[in-house]
């Protein structure tokens, strides 16, 4: 019974919506708080991995680049585009995005590129992380 609930939290770790769907299918007489908790513990895992990893290669990149006197691009169309989303969306709607619709390796690379020098990063995608998993497992075990 373990290892069907570890396999809930790696499937949580890449797609986070789609493992309490997972559990209710995979794991019969079950209740919700386990598979709650198995999703959860998998999205924070993947989210502080993936998080930590990418402000590591962003902060090494742009010491390269200083040391090798690389000069930014200039403000493009695409650039425009996304500022316009960070400043529309903010941290707490890239976060409970990420945690919900976009998988949770790419919104914590996106939101390590936008949001790593705030403090409140890490708390704010963890609380999104809880607060999208209760979420999602409650409606999997109310339509169930």
């Amino acid at each position: 019974m373990l290892w069907k609930y570890i396999g809930i939290a790696l499937l949580a770790t890449v797609k986070f919506i789609f493992s309490p769907l997972a559990a209710v299918k995979t794991i019969d007489n079950d209740t919700w708080y386990y598979t709650y908790i198995a999703v959860c513990i998998g999205g924070l895992v993947s989210a502080s991995f993936f998080y930590f990893f990418s402000v590591q290669i962003i902060e090494r990149n742009v010491a390269r680049r200083i040391k090798k006197g690389i000069v930014k691009k200039k403000f493009t169309r695409i650039n425009k585009l996304i500022i316009n989303t960070k400043t529309n969306i903010g941290i707490v709607g890239l976060a409970l995005l990420s945690a919900s619709f976009i998988s949770i390796p790419l919104g914590s690379i996106v939101l390590a590129k936008f949001y790593r020098h705030k403090k409140s990063t890490v708390v704010i995608l963890y609380l999104a992380i809880l607060f999208s998993g209760a979420i999602c497992t409650g409606v999997t075990y109310f339509f169930k």
